[in-house]
């Protein structure tokens, strides 16, 4: 999913990304397309994108912030995204939900998850492994906190409806990525 916050363009570009390697001839894009049903929202929120708003809806709300009780009227977007995954996760495991947002304080890309309090390292792994095979994701800047004032965004609350370990929120920096940190000398 993208763009549930307008302002983040980042998030578009991620999930162009995202749909130019899934339909590519590369063999890990042929075996995820023959093994898994790929479901993509690459604009969770085209109204506020219109209008330019930055965080918010036609209606005015944070729609990353509605995901507990979503209002059929006031919350279309997320109220049909919710129940069209809810209902596809009774017949199948679900491997992945990630939700594409932009990052304005930190650089390179990194991941929002969950946690289990019973297996602390079950949820950081898929992050981990983004960090061995892409030089812009920074596993340091990974966080697998769950604030209650976080409780009605996606990441935190299909975490808690679904129990899957591989929900995240992915950030890109409206910054950039830093590569090679920069010493100053003095002579």
């Amino acid at each position: 999913m993208a763009r549930v916050h307008p302002g983040e363009t980042v998030g578009s570009w991620m999930m162009k990304g995202v749909i130019d390697f899934l339909t590519s001839n590369a063999n890990e894009a042929i075996f995820i397309r023959k093994n898994y049903v790929v479901k993509l929202i690459p604009m969770l929120n085209p109204d506020g994108v219109i209008l330019g708003n930055y965080r918010t809806s036609l209606a005015g709300c944070d729609l990353n912030r509605r995901w507990l009780i979503p209002n059929e009227i006031l919350h279309p977007e997320i109220y049909y995204a919710k129940k069209m995954i809810l209902n596809f996760s009774k017949g199948r495991e679900m491997a992945l939900i990630c939700d594409l947002h932009g990052h304005s304080g930190l650089h390179n890309i990194f991941m929002y998850g969950n946690r289990y309090e019973e297996d602390n390292f079950c949820c950081k792994v898929f992050p981990f492994i983004l960090s061995k095979i892409n030089k812009a994701f920074y596993f340091g800047n990974c966080s697998f906190k769950m604030q209650k004032f976080k409780l009605g965004c996606a990441r935190i609350n299909l975490f808690n409806e679904l129990e899957s370990p591989n929900i995240f929120t992915m950030e890109a920096s409206f910054s950039g990525c830093k590569f090679v940190r920069f010493y100053s000398s003095r002579l």
